[in-house]
This record gives C-alpha cells, sequence and structure tokens, in this order.
C-alpha cells in the first residue's frame, strides 16, 4: 500500500468529526473508492471546493484497507455551466446516484466511466433535451452492469405483437398474455423507441423523438425498474 495517483468523479460526500469530509469517487483505474480528506471543511484548506459534488479530481492518496487517506486533490472539470441548469445537475446526480447504488467497491468499470464522462461533457454542452439523455444514459449503464431490460420482445414468449406491459421482476416488457395485465402498461412503439435509445450511441440520443406523455411514461418504467434492482426482489 503506498502513495498513488487517479482521475475520478466525485459521487458522494459526508461530513466526518470536526472538519473531515468522506468522499466516494469513481476513478477510472479502481471503480468506485471511499477517501477520507482531512481538514477539507476547514475554512482556507487547500482541498476546499475540489470535492464539490460531480467535479472530476485528480487526488494522490495513500491506500488503506477502509478508507484511502487523501494527501493532495485538484480540480480538473467542475462543469459549471451544468451546475447552474436546474435540470440538468438534478439528471446528473441522479444518476451519479445510480452508480454509487449500484457500483461495488474497488471494482474497475472502464466503460462505465468513459459513459458518464461522455454524459457529463454532453450535460455540459447542453445540446441534447435533459430528460432524454439522461433516459438514454440509465438504459446503458444498466445494460453495461448487466441489467439490460429486454424491450424489443416478450421475454416470455418472444412475441413482438400485441400489447406490452413492463414488468421490473421480468427483467423487460411481457405481452398482455404472459403478463396478465401485471406491470406498468407499456405501447410497443415507446417499447421499441427505448430499445433504440439504448442501443445508438449517447451522442445520439435526441434522434428520436419522444412526446411529452411518451418521456413522462418512458421515465416511469426505468425508475421502476431501478428501483425494482436496487431493492431486490
Amino acid at each position: 500500500m503506498g502513495l498513488v495517483c487517479g482521475t475520478g468523479f466525485i459521487l458522494r460526500t459526508r461530513d466526518f468529526a470536526e472538519s473531515d469530509l468522506i468522499v466516494t469517487w469513481f476513478t477510472d483505474r479502481w471503480g468506485k473508492r471511499r477517501v477520507i480528506a482531512k481538514q477539507a471543511r476547514r475554512l482556507g484548506s487547500r482541498l476546499g471546493g475540489v470535492f464539490d459534488l460531480l467535479n472530476q479530481v485528480e487526488v494522490v492518496f495513500y491506500e488503506k484497507p477502509q478508507l484511502d487517506l487523501v494527501s493532495k486533490g485538484s480540480l480538473l472539470a467542475g462543469f459549471p455551466r451544468m451546475k447552474r441548469d436546474l435540470t440538468a445537475v438534478t439528471a446528473a446526480l441522479n444518476t451519479g446516484r445510480l452508480l454509487d447504488r449500484l457500483l461495488p467497491l474497488h471494482h474497475r468499470e472502464e466503460r462505465v466511466y468513459i459513459l458518464f464522462s461522455l454524459f457529463l461533457d454532453l450535460l455540459e454542452e447542453g445540446q441534447i433535451p435533459t430528460e432524454q439523455l439522461h433516459l438514454a444514459t440509465a438504459l446503458k449503464l444498466l445494460a453495461m452492469l448487466g441489467h439490460r431490460p429486454r424491450l424489443d420482445g416478450c421475454t416470455r414468449c418472444g412475441t413482438q405483437s400485441g400489447g406490452f406491459f413492463f414488468v421490473p421482476a421480468a427483467g423487460g416488457v411481457l405481452c398482455s398474455t404472459c403478463s396478465r395485465s401485471r406491470g406498468a402498461p407499456i405501447t410497443r412503439g415507446l417499447a421499441l423507441a427505448l430499445h433504440a435509445v439504448s442501443s445508438r450511441p449517447l451522442a445520439r440520443a435526441g434522434v428520436i423523438r419522444f412526446s411529452p406523455e411518451e418521456m413522462e411514461r418512458a421515465c416511469k418504467v426505468v425508475d421502476g425498474y431501478i428501483d425494482h434492482l436496487i431493492r431486490g426482489p
């Protein structure tokens, strides 16, 4: 266990003792880690502002069995435009919270790291509708972490026609026969649109158009699936 340097995004912070800070960050090399930043909350601290949520930072730290110990840290990107937009920063915080809840400690997830970095960059640019970008990112994250919902046909019988219901416990959509009307109703068109969004490059998340009603329904379906995964069966 020695002194190492890493780059990552701040997912969570918690006050500790009188002036310390416990930080959960998502790194490019080691996945999710936790560090303790001594006196980071003290007025005039050289770490002041570095560990704000969603910041991309470079940290030099000592590896420890429980909590790594910060030696020094510096800000790489603070995403100021995104943080001035309430809708955008809320989407980013929700995605960061999802990563914190689903990622195990010390398990490298390079593709997820690249995706989250791109998501924040696209939010900062502000060219893609935020809700659609957030939805596409959530679906891609779920797929990368092994929880891709099936949306292009019934998960039991495979049919691609008729009415669908999204059933989290089934891992996707079921036809009206297989679901027996359990789950959230979802049209075949919306299910296929979500499948397409999850399959396209993130930078093209805005190509497929959703009506306000479709976006509301889509968000409820994906949020319900995420809640099911976090709570467990």
